[in-house]
């Protein structure tokens, strides 16, 4: 039976149909794969199922060596831009992804944000937490209404499709993007815009739904954020 390390818990039923199929070794703790384990995992085992924060570069697949005995890296998650693909091949692995799987529930946490923003319901959960809840007045908390304003979304991919789905069908919010190349058909009534500050300076909420890296690192800097209605 092939040897798998799941480098995060999962839940039990996830990992119980693993162990029917490998002979599985499954960290415990939460936290990335440090690179020492990294490197003795490319050694140790057939496969390993990682995720984000589990840094696999270049570095990592020299130390250890040219033909390690892993030959698939099945990554939990869609980004993979925590492993360098080029050097992985160079090794001899596959690597996968899962594209598709967190698009709906990620666009979920998206208009939660969303929301939670408009209405402060951060700040509301902490003042009853602490005991401070003074009962509704008409500045308690006072917010802004989401439905009917316009919403920004930087990346206009699946996620950001998904994303305007909801708040144009479900809040009536009209929607302007940008994105790197022409979208011919969004999903939603909406226009392109042709640059990052144009996005930022027409909506009053702005969702960013790009891939992490360091082509998007301080993407959203002073200079964007000052673009924004005040």
């Amino acid at each position: 039976m092939q040897k798998l390390l799941i480098t995060r818990y999962l839940p039990e039923r996830v990992a119980a149909a693993a162990r029917e199929r490998f002979d599985v070794t499954q960290r415990e703790s939460t936290a990335p794969l440090p690179e020492d384990e990294a490197v003795a995992a490319l050694a140790d085992y057939d496969a390993i199922l990682c995720t984000i924060g589990d840094a696999f570069g270049a570095a990592t697949f020299a130390q250890a060596g040219a033909a390690p005995r892993c030959r698939v890296l099945a990554n939990f998650g869609v980004g993979t831009n925590h492993i360098d693909i080029a050097a992985a091949k160079a090794a001899g692995l596959a690597v996968s992804n899962t594209p598709g799987a967190v698009t709906e529930a990620t666009a979920d946490i998206a208009l939660m944000l969303v929301l939670m923003v408009a209405r402060r319901a951060g700040e509301g959960e902490r003042l009853v937490r602490a005991g401070r809840w003074e009962g509704w007045h008409p500045v308690q908390l006072l917010g802004t209404h989401v439905s009917g304003k316009r919403l920004g979304i930087v990346g206009m991919g699946r996620i950001g499709r998904a994303i305007a789905r909801r708040c144009h069908f479900g809040l009536g919010m009209e929607v302007v993007f940008h994105n790197r190349s022409a979208v011919a058909d969004p999903g939603v009534p909406a226009r392109q815009l042709g640059s990052l500050a144009e996005v930022m300076a027409a909506a009053d909420f702005v969702v960013v739904a790009v891939p992490g890296g360091a082509e998007t690192r301080h993407l959203i800097d002073a200079t964007a954020l000052a673009a924004m209605q005040s």
